[in-house]
């Protein structure tokens, strides 16, 4: 029973971080991500989510703070997803420790792919995007 209650809770707590990753917004442009590595060096690192990134009243020495426990927190996460993936692993023969590794390579190599994907279709996208006006005002001029 005690384990289900420990396993439930880790899970609302990995819930809990990936909701609070999420509202996250991603840096806009390298120059952002530039502009800010020097002042996460400077603080301590970790970064600041929401709700406290969107608090005006937090001083500076709190949000040094907050993004400690932050850190703090992600760490104990990695630390805890690492320990259980360890300990999973130690029970697998050498050919299922094979499969998982198969796996894991076929994972990474279709998620490299889609990124790949991903990325000539918003490169491609852009330029037809720009064309699709136009050929709609052919069409309105057309029609008249």
């Amino acid at each position: 029973m005690k384990l289900h209650w420990a396993v439930g809770t880790l899970c609302v707590l990995l819930a809990a971080v990936s909701y609070v990753r999420a509202e996250d917004k991603p840096a806009d442009s390298a120059a952002a991500a530039a502009a800010a590595a020097p002042e996460k060096k400077a603080t301590g690192g970790g970064r600041m989510t929401q709700p406290w990134s969107k608090m005006s009243s937090l001083s500076d020495d709190q949000k040094d703070k907050i993004k400690a426990i932050h850190t703090k927190a992600n760490d104990d996460i990695k630390a805890i997803h690492e320990k259980e993936r360890a300990d999973i692993v130690a029970l697998l023969s050498d050919d299922q420790k094979n499969e998982v590794k198969t796996i894991e390579e076929n994972a990474a190599a279709a998620k490299k792919t889609s990124a790949a994907a991903k990325k000539d279709d918003t490169a491609t996208a852009a330029p037809a995007a720009a064309a699709a006006p136009a050929s709609e005002k052919k069409e309105g001029d057309a029609a008249k």
